[in-house]
């Protein structure tokens, strides 16, 4: 892992004030994109997640918030146009936010919110790998919802993490050995290390998340 790795967690369920303060950040881009959303809590939280991550890479850098130019990959990922010397990436999910900032490799996070109603052994069937498939049919019914988020978090991080996009790692990217072992544990794959980071969050049960880092800088 980075040395100099750091996570953040914001909740995104925010007071208007906050909201606004938060607002003053944003880009005129941004600000579009939250414009377009129907109900006022997802506008709230694309704020929320925006405003915290400029706060964020702010204080990384030394500038105001505001003063952040974002560009993205062909599959979306955010990437600092005006200085290239800090990778990140976020991910939220309902009302959490998670961040994962460092200065020597690049990385990928991401939050599911453990959904109760979501038939997972169909999506397993047509998504994951056998080995996978194996494991989640083996278990009961809440082992099997969090084995199964806890391959989607996986393998959606990594798909940032390389800038692939999930649909294009599901074939190769076998996260089996992960859902089997404690927490804590890592995977290596390729230039890539992949870890759970469910115990390492203040977030409750009912969510699952992961880490991708690059193993060695370039």
């Amino acid at each position: 892992m980075s040395s100099d790795l750091q996570l953040y967690q914001a909740r995104l369920d925010i007071s208007a004030s906050e909201c606004d303060r938060l607002w003053q950040f944003l880009s005129a881009d941004e600000r579009s994109r939250a414009d377009r959303f129907k109900r006022e809590y997802l506008k709230r939280n694309f704020i929320s997640a925006r405003g915290n991550l400029r706060e964020i890479l702010a204080t990384r850098l030394g500038c105001a918030p505001k003063k952040i130019e974002f560009s993205y990959s062909d599959h979306g990922k955010p990437y600092i146009h005006n200085n290239q010397c800090v990778y990140f990436n976020l991910s939220h999910s309902q009302d959490w936010a998670i961040y994962a900032v460092s200065s020597d490799r690049e990385v990928g996070i991401d939050l599911e919110y453990i959904n109760p109603q979501c038939d997972v052994e169909s999506i397993a069937e047509r998504y994951f790998l056998p080995s996978e498939q194996k494991i989640i049919q083996s278990l009961n019914d809440r082992d099997k919802y969090l084995a199964f988020y806890r391959a989607w978090t996986l393998k959606e991080a990594y798909g940032k993490a390389t800038g692939d996009g999930i649909a294009n790692i599901l074939e190769y990217v076998d996260v089996s050995y992960l859902l089997e072992m404690p927490m804590g544990e890592t995977l290596q794959i390729k230039d890539w290390t992949l870890k759970l980071l469910d115990s390492e969050l203040d977030i409750d049960s009912n969510y699952s998340a992961a880490l991708c880092i690059e193993s060695n800088s370039q």
